[in-house]
């Protein structure tokens, strides 16, 4: 038993009885008619679909010969059955003139008494404009008002093709409706969506610049928003479909680039972290479904832009990411994302963003924020990471030392700051800063040592701690409390001394009292008498503590081995410096073409293969080409539009000699 549908016919209150299912559309259309003979009469006119023949000028010269000829009879043969077969082919709708010359500005003018078809039963229409399951559709609205819901996109921008041509406003409206319904009105990512969307912007984009079509240059905006408006979203699902590449090739260079480029200016400081864990996705997607990019090119190069200026920024902004942006700290707390994307994410900015002017916010971030986070010391894994990012860090100020002196890229540190990265380079604390810097002109004292503590005798408490970072293990003999100008303790501490601990504390100031003697006595004189005063003297006979004065110390008590080392910091960094450099030199011959390697700077083990060694317009020295076994590069072998070698996407990286060690 068939269901049958009632469609009314508005012009005489009457019904239209039509079968839609079980039976072609034509079938359906040829029932429609022979339910309307009866209020409208027998249909009189005929509609054909006419393909569009493109005439070709042939010029034949008089000196044609008889074979010419019969290969042209031959031919013209062939043509003439073809276009029968054609012409047998051919689709027809039998309508009536007055629904044509009612619904469609087109109709009513070719039937006018003006126009020459007039008088014909027959109307041919250019089949390469209008669709035959499109102009079915069409004809179905004239006669019941109504348009079924489609399947596909495809039947929707077929059947507005046809109506705009036809000149059905209302139609064109209502199909414009029905488009935005298919496309959850572009603000959806599912999986229609994803597939949908990158046919409907062609579609819209044409009618809107050969036609200037209002309706469709509204569809196209809400498509370009919808695929480039928020890169967190768009990145992992549209641009990693085979439909995205496909319109990225099909679309002119230029649109195309807009395209990327619309991307591209949707990152910015607040949504960086975001769009680059975006990036990290769709490029672990792509990698699995397209591993030969055989057509996944287009896509990668917009993913690598924005990969690089998400980088930029968080580079720019490192300080505001580790201190109030919540998205990275959740992700050192392992709490948003992973720990592979924490990993992929200081790797290329470290590796990619890192210069003289903000290395030191990246170290104050990683070293004085990141790692300090209570997490971090129960995560094994977050903890090596961040390690490794300081030691990132650290071979970097090495290595170009003299150009951050240069720009101030330190001098933004904090002063305890600046103590704790000379610490970790083994230098002295003025040669990190510019000339200019404050703490370049101060004392020796503000630098190498803390402030000399001020020791009040107490005999009331004992207690067990250090005085200092210099003193050793303590007794409880005496309980002395320390006032320690410069730095605030919580609590009040009180302090024993040995004979071991005065010694040792009293060392470093003979090394002060060296280092000032070779620049002028009479400071160091008047500095002796004014410290000679000061005299660490026993209460009790109990005590352990050395009452010898400090101005009774010999300089030449002193080992000269114990003090050439802060001494000598600058003299021994420049060595260190030079020492690298010559590393870098030697180093860079031995590494040969083809041979494997592992990158020694990585968090995870990176293994490629050397497929370049020589100079780049990019750095300074000799660099070393790799071509990685992962996607987990930065580059193709192509640095700025300059191609050193060639291999896939995400593969390539460029490495100092020194950061790579050969697999044996």
């Amino acid at each position: 038993m068939t269901t049958e549908k009632i469609y009314p016919d508005v012009r005489n209150g009457t019904l239209i009885t039509f079968f839609p299912f079980h039976f072609p559309p034509f079938y359906f259309f040829s029932l429609l008619i022979f339910s309307t003979m009866d209020i409208h009469g027998p249909p009189n006119v005929f509609i054909r679909l006419k393909p569009q023949t493109i005439p070709v000028k042939r010029r034949h010269s008089k000196s044609d010969t008889t074979e010419t000829i019969k290969r042209k009879k031959r031919h013209s043969r062939v043509s003439e059955s073809s276009d029968e077969d054609e012409s047998d082919q051919d689709i027809h709708w039998s309508c009536h003139t007055q629904i044509l010359y009612n619904e469609s500005p087109y109709f009513a003018s070719l039937f006018g008494e003006s126009f020459c078809d007039s008088k014909s039963n027959t109307t041919y229409l250019p089949a390469g404009i209008i669709d035959s399951t499109a102009f079915n559709n069409i004809v179905q609205y004239m006669y019941t008002q109504e348009v079924e819901k489609k399947e596909s996109l495809q039947e929707l921008c077929d059947m507005y093709s046809a109506a705009d041509y036809l000149g059905m406003d209302q139609l064109c409206t209502l199909l414009t409706k029905r488009m935005t319904e298919f496309v959850h009105n572009c603000t959806c990512y599912c999986q229609t969506c994803v597939t949908s969307v990158p046919y409907l912007f062609p579609f819209c984009r044409t009618r809107t610049v050969e036609l200037q079509d209002e309706r469709m240059a509204a569809m196209t905006q809400k498509s370009i928003m919808i695929l480039t408006g928020d890169p967190e979203k768009a990145l992992p699902t549209y641009w990693i479909t085979r439909h995205m590449a496909q319109l990225l090739i099909q679309l002119p260079q230029e649109i195309s680039q807009a395209l990327s480029q619309k991307v591209l200016h949707r990152v910015n400081k607040y949504n960086a972290i975001e769009s680059l864990h975006a990036c990290f996705a769709a490029s672990s997607t792509l990698s699995t479904s397209d591993p030969l990019l055989s057509w996944s090119k287009p896509l990668h190069a917009t993913l690598t832009s924005v990969q690089s200026r998400a980088t930029r920024t968080i580079a720019r902004h490192f300080d505001f990411f580790c201190c109030q942006y919540p998205a990275l700290l959740s992700c050192i707390d392992g709490i948003t994302y992973s720990f592979d994307f924490l990993e992929y994410l200081l790797l290329h900015v470290l590796e990619d963003q890192m210069d003289s002017d903000n290395v030191g916010i990246l170290y104050k971030g990683i070293v004085y924020d990141l790692m300090s986070r209570h997490a971090v010391q129960y995560n094994d894994q977050a903890k090596h990471i961040l390690n490794i990012a300081k030691v990132m860090i650290l071979q970097y100020i090495t290595r170009r030392i003299g150009d951050i002196k240069k720009h101030g890229g330190l001098d933004n540190l904090h002063e305890d700051m600046l103590k704790q990265l000379a610490d970790d380079l083994d230098v002295r604390p003025k040669t990190l800063v510019h000339s200019k810097h404050p703490l370049f002109h101060r004392g020796i004292f503000s630098f190498l040592i803390p402030s000399i503590p001020n020791l009040t005798i107490t005999s009331s408490s004992t207690h067990t701690n250090g005085l200092s970072r210099y003193s050793s293990h303590s007794t409880t003999h005496t309980a002395r409390r320390v006032s320690i100008p410069g730095r605030s303790l919580n609590h009040t501490t009180t302090h024993t001394f040995s004979s071991s601990s005065s010694a040792t504390f009293i060392s470093h100031l003979a090394k002060l009292f060296k280092k000032f003697s070779d620049r002028s006595t009479s400071p160091t004189q008047s500095l002796s008498e004014s410290r000679a005063s000061r005299t660490l003297s026993a209460p009790t006979a109990n005590t352990e503590v050395s009452t010898t004065s400090w101005s009774q110390i010999k300089v030449s008590q002193i080992k000269i081995s114990q003090i050439q080392g802060r001494e000598n910091g600058l003299f021994s960094f420049a060595k260190m410096k030079r020492k690298r450099s010559m590393k870098g030199q030697v180093s860079a011959p031995m590494i040969g073409m083809h041979r494997r390697v592992q990158l020694t700077r990585r968090p995870a083990p990176t293994v490629g293969t050397v497929m370049f060694v020589g100079h780049v317009s990019f750095g300074e020295g000799v660099w070393v080409g790799v071509e990685l076994d992962r996607r987990v590069g930065k580059n193709d072998g192509s640095v700025d539009g300059i191609r050193y070698f060639t291999c896939s996407p995400n593969r390539g990286v460029f490495v100092r000699p020194e950061d790579v060690s050969i697999v044996v």
